[in-house]
């Protein structure tokens, strides 16, 4: 569970929606004011008759709409997408971006993507262009497809059962949403970056 507000006192616990089997582990995302909790293994418990009171949200059923959070995009996108990531990847030095800061970390990566754009001769327009500057810079500074639900304030909590499962929860309801991370090696790359900042690691055990 990625947490955007800390719990209120006295809030009754919540549980996300079930993951299937084989998916990696659910990191918590420290929220832009509290510092994060890594996640722990524990171990196996027999269940527990659930307090009084206690209503977990209900997961969206399987013909359930998908809220957008982000405008779906084409093959050929994402296509290019993850050559022109690759190919930055190969390009930059990333122990000196790490000496960067946020802004001339991200302005730098802007004109590596324009040279690259220009080089393996990408047709793509204007706006498309700038969604695809701006998701690599979300994948290589910030925390990949997880940033546009960040960005807003009505999201209480983002759950991720999956690179292709990822839930938001928004007064009091749980929705299932079209944000995908390009594969489960992704979403391992963003949850070891959150949970790096307090110390800890995490795997797929």
């Amino acid at each position: 569970m990625f947490g955007k507000r800390p719990s209120a006192a006295g809030a009754s616990p919540q549980t996300p929606p079930p993951a299937p089997a084989g998916s990696p582990p659910i990191a918590t995302r420290p929220s832009r004011d509290t510092p994060a909790t890594a996640p722990e293994a524990r171990p196996q418990q027999t269940a527990k008759a659930a307090p009084a009171g206690f209503e977990p949200p209900r997961a969206p059923s399987a013909s359930a709409p998908l809220v957008e959070i982000v405008s779906e995009q084409t093959d050929y996108y994402h296509a290019t997408k993850t050559t022109i990531f690759n190919a930055l990847l190969n390009t930059i030095d990333l122990a000196q971006l790490a000496q960067l800061d946020a802004k001339s970390a991200a302005s730098e990566i802007r004109d590596i993507i324009a040279e690259l754009v220009a080089i393996k001769n990408v047709s793509m327009s204007v706006v498309e262009q700038d969604h695809l500057v701006q998701d690599i810079i979300h994948d290589v500074l910030g925390y990949g497809p997880l940033e546009p639900l960040l960005a807003r304030d009505e999201i209480a909590d983002i759950m991720v059962n999956g690179a292709n499962r990822v839930f938001i929860e928004v007064g009091g309801k749980v929705e299932l949403t079209n944000v995908r991370f390009r594969d489960n090696a992704q979403l391992m790359n963003i949850c070891q970056r959150i949970v790096s900042q307090v110390g800890r690691r995490v795997d797929e055990s």
